[in-house]
């Protein structure tokens, strides 16, 4: 694979994040909002998730939850 395939397949959109997380498309849209989640924002509108971060997000959201309980 070249460079520009890696970054592709890393690179998810808003329906595929969902999809990845189980997350209804609008609960996406509003964590995007509140900048609960990493992203990436390319012009006004396209947005774009990079899976590397969205895995370390996720390592972090069980990290906070277990030191709470």
């Amino acid at each position: 694979m070249n460079a520009k395939s890696d970054i592709e397949q890393r690179l998810l959109t808003v329906k595929e994040i969902s999809k990845y997380l189980s997350f209804p498309l609008s609960t996406v849209y509003l964590m995007v909002e509140r900048k609960e989640i990493p992203f990436k924002r390319f012009g006004k509108k396209l947005i774009r998730f990079d899976k590397k971060e969205i895995d370390e997000w996720i390592d972090m959201q069980y990290d906070r939850q277990y030191r709470r309980n």
